[in-house]
């Protein structure tokens, strides 16, 4: 017998290239059916609708109150997500939310707490935990092949967010929450987290806006310790700059006593020269490994249907504890010194 896909609404596509991703994973999935998207903002809506066919609406309670609506996928600016979470909880609906998972650590653990209330799943979208590199390096390092983990190097840098290509919140201190490190850093603590299974305890940070001339940090090293002692580095900067090839990176590094391995997506792309019209130009990065936002969504689609969040998905804690990492970088770089977490 086959069984019933997962209906899913879309609350929010303020991250406009992030929900149009997840839109086209969840209409070619044989596992989903995309019931209706709520965005009032028409910039926010126009691809997903005109090349998925997505039906709009403007009241986000009616979409979520539709018997067809089993899960909820909130992409909304990041200042928006506590309220359109704790929306979709209260309608009962299991959640996927778009990083960070809010802009203050209270907003993010009420989120937490809502869903548990609620009975329902609360994910976010690490993408990096679902491409196969990663977990073999997970595997490496939970069966001891690296000896003790000492040291680790993440990156995860990206061009700036500026129009037409982005809308201007992204760049908005109050809308984002901030600039570069809080965008980017959470994807590399979550996955040192996952890889390693330790916690940071100490954060030290600069955070700048030498770049883009923008009214938030474009530049950023964080320098973390964990709890085992080790050491580990993020650079979270949106500083690739017009005409590279690729537009953002991802690469991990990891030190342990008896070895070493290091992770970069660049190392499975193609290049590729494109001379179209409407698109970059020019030589371009096209990846082909395994599409991570797909595994993603599937994941969390049989995590609504199983009714427990299964590995290697990212739960709401899990937002949390990046979401903590990146405002300590914060609090650091404003008072020039180290802040602890635990």
């Amino acid at each position: 017998m086959s069984r019933k896909p997962v209906g899913v609404a879309i609350l929010g596509a303020a991250h406009m290239g992030h929900a149009w991703a997840y839109s086209r994973a969840l209409t070619e999935s044989p596992n989903a059916c995309l019931v209706g998207l709520y965005d009032p903002e028409p910039q926010h809506t126009r691809w997903i609708h005109q090349d998925f066919g997505v039906p709009l609406t403007g009241d986000a309670e009616a979409l979520l109150a539709s018997p067809e609506v089993d899960a909820v996928l909130v992409c909304s600016a990041n200042d928006e997500h506590r309220a359109h979470v704790e929306l979709a909880a209260a309608h009962g609906k299991h959640v996927l939310c778009e990083k960070p998972i809010a802009t203050t650590v209270e907003d993010g653990e009420a989120m937490v707490a809502a869903c548990a209330a609620a009975g329902v799943q609360l994910h976010l979208p690490f993408v990096s935990r679902f491409l196969p590199m990663v977990e073999r390096a997970r595997t490496a390092v939970r069966d001891g092949r690296l000896g003790d983990l000492i040291g680790l190097v993440g990156g995860n840098r990206g061009r700036p967010p500026l129009p037409p290509a982005y809308p201007g919140w992204i760049t908005d201190p109050v809308a984002a929450g901030g600039g570069a490190l809080i965008d980017h850093s959470v994807h590399v603590t979550d996955v040192m987290r996952h890889v390693s299974g330790l916690e940071v305890t100490e954060v030290s940070a600069e955070a700048g806006s030498l770049l883009w001339n923008l009214d938030v940090d474009d530049v950023a090293v964080v320098s973390l310790r964990l709890e085992n002692g080790a050491v580990g580095s993020i650079d979270p900067s949106w500083s690739v700059p017009a005409n590279h090839p690729h537009d953002y990176d991802f690469y991990l590094r990891l030190v342990g006593t008896e070895g070493s391995l290091e992770i970069t997506d660049g190392a499975e792309t193609l290049n590729v020269i494109s001379a179209r019209e409407g698109g970059p130009r020019g030589l371009r990065q096209a990846s082909f490994a395994e599409d991570a936002d797909r595994a993603m969504i599937e994941a969390f689609l049989a995590s609504a249907r199983a009714g427990v969040i299964e590995d290697p998905c990212a739960t709401g804690q899990d937002g949390v504890r990046a979401l903590e990492v990146a405002l300590a970088g914060y609090r650091s770089s404003t008072l020039g010194q180290v802040v602890k977490l635990r």
